[in-house]
């Protein structure tokens, strides 16, 4: 668990999750999707991991598709949920812009 008074995203240390979002960077980018990775300590990505999977998870009980509907809608559902994630540890340390939309602005 944290420490007294630091932020918590989804059950894990704010600082160890946004350690792991600040590492990611823009892998490359196909028909409007942005693939992000990085390196960053092993205990962060676990981290950013497990609070993404929590938010994954609830956005699936909320939903009622079908079992073919759920799988097209999986990457998009899991990308919906890393972004929750990833702008609530930013958010939780005064940011609001993130590494590699820094990359998306710099391309146009």
């Amino acid at each position: 668990m944290g420490s007294t008074g630091e932020p918590m995203i989804e059950g894990e240390r704010a600082s160890l999750v946004l350690a792991a979002v600040l590492s990611l960077r823009i892998q490359s980018k196909h028909d409007g999707t942005v693939q992000l990775a990085g390196r960053a300590d092993p205990r962060a990505m676990a981290a950013l991991v497990r609070a993404v999977d929590r938010v994954e998870r609830r956005m699936r009980t909320l939903g009622s598709a079908d079992l073919v509907e759920q799988a097209t809608t999986y990457s998009v559902r899991r990308g919906e949920a890393f972004t929750i994630v990833a702008q609530r540890a930013m958010g939780a340390y005064g940011m609001t812009v993130a590494p590699w939309q820094h990359q998306l602005s710099d391309a146009s």
